[in-house]
């Protein structure tokens, strides 16, 4: 099956799961309408001011933190591969009178619809791991920042990834190096709802290592600025988590630290 079949089952998942999500307590539309921001506090310490800075965002999925960035002053551009994803998010910025433009587009494919260089490329949790190609991912960032721009992203720590989330204990269930190989799964919920009949249950998935990722980008002419990691999570992974006053998911009983959660801040070089 070549990259093209994967990307079709996925989209499918990611159409149907705009609904969903926007109807969840995790999205909490409700209160973005009310001027909530949808950025958590990594990010918005570690990224820090965007006021008047171009700002691409790859894989925004319905575009509430692309908006939030626009709330603080960003000018913002975000792109997604779902349809549905992209039409709700240009709904949404009508009905909040935010201007954001978006982009419907796959992200090896950006190039082909954008030519624009940007001061900040953003993507954050539950992302590259939809992705097959690392490296290529690095080399569609540099050609979209600018001299000095800012790359940022916060993720799922890939080590996270191996933890079978159905067993409990704590258990790993698979593969830290994937060899670039796609990990089939087929779930009947979602994410933002583990109640949710999903129809489309099928997706495919790609592991990347820490070490994939930073020399992806340092070879595609990106200096980075720090690597964090953290043993908590952006969202209810595993049987054992409790959610954190501050929007993170921590273990409770697991009496060991274990990184779920990784940052970088890299500049493309002058």
């Amino acid at each position: 099956m070549n990259d093209d079949k994967f990307f079709d089952i996925n989209l499918k998942r990611w159409n149907e799961l705009v609904d969903i999500n926007a109807k969840s307590k995790m999205y909490d539309l409700e209160g973005f309408f009310s001027g909530q921001t949808s950025l958590l506090p990594i990010e918005l310490e570690e990224l820090g001011d965007v006021k008047g800075k171009s700002l691409l965002h790859l894989q925004c999925h319905f575009g509430m933190d692309t908006l939030s960035w626009a709330r603080l002053g960003a000018r913002v551009t975000g792109v997604d591969f779902s349809d549905k994803a992209i039409s709700f998010a240009r709904e949404l910025s009508y009905k909040l009178k935010i201007p954001a433009n978006f982009i419907k587009s796959n992200i090896y494919d950006i190039q082909n619809v954008l030519d624009e260089k940007f001061d900040i490329v953003f993507t954050s949790y539950g992302t590259i791991c939809w992705l097959p190609d690392i490296v290529e991912w690095a080399q569609i960032i540099s050609y979209h920042l600018k001299s000095g721009g800012i790359f940022y992203i916060i993720d799922g720590h890939p080590f996270g990834f191996i933890i079978d989330e159905k067993q409990e204990p704590f258990k790993v269930g698979f593969n830290y190096f994937s060899e670039g190989k796609p990990v089939y799964f087929e779930e009947g919920g979602a994410y933002a709802d583990p109640l949710a009949d999903l129809k489309n249950q099928a997706s495919f998935q790609w592991d990347h290592s820490i070490s994939d990722i930073i020399n992806s980008l340092i070879n595609a002419d990106l200096e980075i600025e720090f690597l964090h990691e953290f043993p908590y999570t952006f969202f209810n992974i595993h049987p054992d988590m409790k959610e954190r006053n501050d929007g993170y998911w921590e273990f409770t009983n697991f009496k060991f630290t274990v990184p779920m959660m990784f940052s970088i801040r890299a500049h493309k070089k002058i």
